[in-house]
């Protein structure tokens, strides 16, 4: 029933007279993000990622509302879920952790109570089990150009506004797999502002053009996984039928062959850099 082009993000949002933060959740991928900023910045993050679903404190429906519309479906949730006790304790018993600085989302407060509040509203909506997400994401405005509704409805990225079908993802997209097209469709609306790492994506992009051999052995590994991301997600949910047990056995043993191929270019790589040479065995 899902596009597999695209993600279906719950998103919760904790609000707060300084700056809000924010969580979104693909139960269906296991990709779990965190945010915090302005009101503004939280709009963007809405605009560009379009959840199916946001959740907030019952406190500010009308604040919601009047901020961002009614173009989202939303549900309230009572005040007391959203404290940074209840929603680190949370946190780190799902992850089994002693500490959330791993993921880099300790400071970022107001972001952990919404992460909380996704995993209480999971629970009390009938969804235990959530092994598959382990881990969350932090997502910092200033590595990204970010772009609202309009601009990209201008510049015609995911679609035109004559023809939804046409628009530079189209172009862009030569994906062979469902997890490349929902990366590739959020790295279109999401591109990044660091010179760094636009050049690491280049020169990605570069080496397999060259290495012909290599790139086709990958993609034909890929082709064979199938949606191996959203079908793993099902083994903890309990929804998985014995035909996609048997996708995900053929998927994982593709799955290590691209393991040994990435880790073929990233020693290629690095050996073009002369940061080292050395052969992989």
């Amino acid at each position: 029933m899902l596009d597999h082009s695209s993600n279906n993000f719950l998103a919760a949002i904790h609000f707060t007279d300084r700056q809000s933060g924010i969580a979104l959740l693909d139960i269906s991928t296991g990709e779990f993000f965190a945010a915090q900023g302005s009101t503004e910045y939280i709009d963007k993050l809405l605009q560009t990622l379009k959840p199916a679903e946001v959740i907030f404190q019952r406190s500010y429906q009308k604040h919601f509302k009047e901020t961002y519309g009614t173009r989202f479906y939303t549900y309230s949730l009572e005040s007391w879920i959203f404290d940074h006790q209840y929603a680190t304790e949370s946190l780190l018993k799902h992850f089994q952790t002693h500490s959330l600085k791993g993921f880099g989302i300790d400071e970022l407060h107001e972001s952990v109570i919404a992460a909380g509040a996704i995993l209480h509203y999971l629970r009390d909506t009938e969804h235990p089990n959530l092994q598959h997400i382990t881990s969350i994401q932090r997502i910092d405005q200033d590595d990204h150009l970010w772009m609202d509704k309009f601009t990209i409805r201008n510049l015609e990225l995911l679609g035109s506004g004559h023809d939804g079908n046409n628009g530079l993802i189209k172009v862009l997209d030569t994906t062979i797999s469902p997890m490349g097209a929902r990366l590739i469709k959020r790295w279109t609306v999401m591109p990044l502002k660091e010179t760094n790492r636009i050049n690491e994506r280049l020169d990605l992009v570069e080496y397999f053009i060259k290495e012909v051999d290599l790139r086709n052995k990958i993609s034909q590994h890929l082709k064979q996984c199938g949606d191996i991301e959203r079908l793993v997600s099902k083994v903890p949910m309990k929804k998985v039928n014995p035909r996609e047990v048997m996708q995900i056995a053929r998927g994982l043993k593709h799955v290590e062959q691209i393991n040994y191929y990435a880790q073929l270019v990233i020693v290629n790589i690095c050996a073009d850099w002369q940061i080292i040479s050395i052969p992989v065995h």
